[in-house]
């Protein structure tokens, strides 16, 4: 993993130099690179959500088939590949985020670390610079807080998820021990990027809720279903 994200980490040194530069504050720059990142993995998070969206709307379908093949699974395998790809489901396209945002997660770390002990903001005075941890832990609780609430929330009232609420609450609650091991101890920059990007992540599913957002969303799935 450090042999991918070192690439990346050579790039977001003089990125976020540059936003410091424009910002005059740490805090700040990391705000707006988290946003340049975001911004950047966009178009791959719009596929994630289109093929949540065609999902949901191929459920029926899928349900169907679990009870016409129920005591047949080979053959529910099989009928179930056939309607993923009639439609251009791609199960490991949800993914897809996930996988792309580890090495820049990783480089985060990396940046922070080794370069962190140079930085400060006014919007974290309780720590002298990035490369702490979070003595009072608020930033790790936040940043595990809003990732609940972001996965917990559907796409929109129309186009949720396949799984049901009880599910969702399940996984949403066993993602805040996740991250809070992962940040605890962590940069106190990570959890202000990871902050920054779970607002996004909101926003972004807020986004989907509008007109113009259910319009980008279903446009695909539409065309396919």
């Amino acid at each position: 993993m450090h042999a991918l994200s070192q690439p990346i980490t050579v790039v977001l040194v003089p990125l976020l130099t540059l936003l410091f530069h424009l910002a005059q504050d740490w805090g700040i720059a990391v705000l707006l690179l988290t946003l340049f990142v975001r911004l950047l993995l966009f178009p791959f998070s719009l596929r994630v959500a289109r093929q949540q969206a065609l999902q949901m709307k191929i459920k029926p379908e899928l349900v169907s088939l679990r009870e016409r093949y129920k005591d047949k699974p080979t053959d529910l395998i099989m009928e179930t590949k056939k309607i993923y790809e009639k439609y251009g489901v791609k199960p490991m396209a949800m993914f897809t985020i996930a996988l792309l945002q580890m090495p820049i997660f990783m480089a985060m770390y990396s940046l922070f670390i080794t370069h962190g002990a140079t930085m400060s903001s006014f919007l974290i005075p309780w720590v002298l610079t990035f490369a702490e941890s979070d003595p009072w832990h608020v930033l790790p609780i936040v940043a595990a807080s809003l990732a609940c609430l972001t996965s917990f929330l559907p796409l929109s009232p129309g186009v949720g998820t396949t799984i049901s609420t009880q599910q969702r609450i399940l996984t949403a609650l066993l993602m805040i021990p996740f991250f809070l091991l992962i940040l605890w101890k962590a940069p106190v920059a990570l959890c202000l990027y990871w902050i920054a990007g779970s607002l996004f992540g909101l926003l972004e599913r807020l986004f989907y809720r509008t007109v113009w957002g259910k319009s980008l969303l279903n446009r695909k799935a539409s065309a396919q279903v």
